[in-house]
């Protein structure tokens, strides 16, 4: 009797073990078929903020940093550390040989284009067809080339004479202002040569009565030179700015703190060339990185906060100016980072004015907005520049496009592309989610 009823437990085991597998099976089966679980999340309407706090000093009257606009050898420094200077003094001036030379080069090619505008008009007018026009300037080619070939051999000639020291600074330059500018003109008139060749044996082709190929001819000599006058003109512009950028002055009244230029041989453009200290408004600055630089804006309030014996004061601002230029560093880890000067015009200079130097946490608010359309940063996904979020649709991820306005690590603000209270997925990021993919919520 007692044997018999061991075998029947063991059945009933038996039989409960199946049931468990067979549930255990089920149910995986039934979940494989509704698909994989998702979390889902709410498009809500919430109060966004988002702040980037930088170090900074505080600086009464403002230490305001000169930067040079051109690149150059320096030539010249004409101030020194603690000297008083006035808004308009020269500080220093940059080598403008190498813009002169170029500026000559350019004008002349400018007044060669010029020439060959009226030349060719006269040429029109002269000559009966456009092959005597072009006969003309093969000979001009010609004469072209045996000018650059003997301004080649004088400047080779110089170049050694300089080395040797045999010939002044002043010399070798000229001979290699007449070797650039003999070499310019001989391609200016081998290009206008070639094109020109070109255009009439194109026109030929095309089996245009000789009547009209004159003037088409004439038409596109004069359009290709005018297009080079005005390239000239606008690079002649150019040069002329940078040449007056070359004499570096004080934008402003006050004393030279600092004169990185003095030890410089030659400087870059947007680097450090002095720090000017002026009498005026108590100010905070910062150097904050380039990737925060586009959210600021002169007019954006700033707070600036002091740790003074383990308390906050809190302090208000408004910023006052952002530099053009990036200054080169290295952050905490060692790898180079750009940055970009901020200034900032305090609300309480009186309480700041025993303050100078003091360093302090600015907080630059980068966004802020009311009722804003808000889900988690990770429920939102990007492909071909286009943002999209995934939302449910029988049973299946559907992508809907949306219009992003603005985005932190962990929120993000939709402007167009769904309304309040909308559920979309979280976590998009999970392996398995993609658009058709089976899912579903919940247990």
């Amino acid at each position: 009797m007692k044997i018999r009823l061991e075998g029947r437990k063991k059945k009933i085991c038996l039989l409960a073990a199946g049931a468990a597998a067979f549930l255990f099976v089920g149910g995986m089966a039934i979940k494989g078929l509704r698909g994989m679980k998702v979390e889902i999340t709410e498009a809500s309407l919430q109060t966004v903020e988002d702040r980037y706090t930088e170090e900074g000093i505080i600086t009464s009257g403002g230490v305001f940093r000169l930067v040079s606009e051109v690149p150059g050898p320096v030539k010249e420094v004409l101030v020194r550390e603690n000297d008083r200077v006035k808004e308009g003094d020269t500080l220093f001036t940059i080598d403008d040989s190498d813009l002169l030379s170029e500026k000559s080069l350019c004008e002349s090619a400018l007044s060669g284009y010029r020439a060959k505008l009226e030349q060719s008009r006269i040429g029109q007018v002269m000559t009966s067809s456009p092959q005597e026009y072009l006969d003309s300037i093969r000979q001009e080619v010609a004469a072209k080339e045996a000018d650059y070939q003997a301004a080649k051999t004088v400047y080779d000639a110089s170049q050694t004479l300089y080395e040797a020291g045999s010939i002044s600074k002043v010399e070798w330059e000229q001979n290699r202002a007449s070797y650039e500018y003999s070499a310019l003109a001989w391609e200016q008139v081998k290009g206008r040569y070639e094109e020109s060749r070109r255009f009439l044996e194109s026109l030929r082709t095309q089996g245009i009565d000789e009547t009209t190929i004159n003037g088409r001819f004439y038409e596109s000599v004069e359009e290709q030179l005018k297009s080079q006058i005005k390239s000239q003109e606008t690079t002649l512009e150019q040069l002329e700015n940078r040449l007056q950028k070359c004499v570096v002055s004080a934008d402003r009244e006050g004393i030279v703190t600092s004169l990185p230029v003095k030890d410089m041989s030659y400087i870059q453009a947007g680097e450090t060339a002095a720090m000017i200290s002026s009498l005026g408004n108590i100010q905070a600055e910062s150097d904050v990185l380039t990737s925060i630089a586009p959210y600021l804006a002169p007019g954006d309030p700033v707070t600036v906060v002091f740790q003074l014996r383990n308390q906050e004061e809190i302090y208000s601002g408004t910023i006052s100016q952002i530099y053009d230029y990036a200054a080169k560093g290295i952050s905490a880890l060692g790898m180079d980072e750009y940055r970009v000067h901020v200034k900032i015009d305090m609300d309480q200079p009186e309480e700041l004015e025993e303050k100078e130097g003091y360093g302090v946490n600015i907080r630059f608010t980068l966004y802020q907005g009311e009722n804003k359309l808000v889900v988690p940063s990770s429920a939102v996904f990007e492909t071909d520049a286009q943002n999209y979020v995934y939302v449910i649709q029988k049973g299946r991820a559907a992508q809907m496009p949306v219009e992003v306005e603005y985005k932190t690590i962990t929120q993000t603000v939709i402007r167009e592309g769904i309304l309040e209270g909308q559920r979309v997925i979280d976590y998009v990021d999970s392996e398995g989610l993609y658009e058709g993919a089976k899912v579903y919520s919940g247990s």
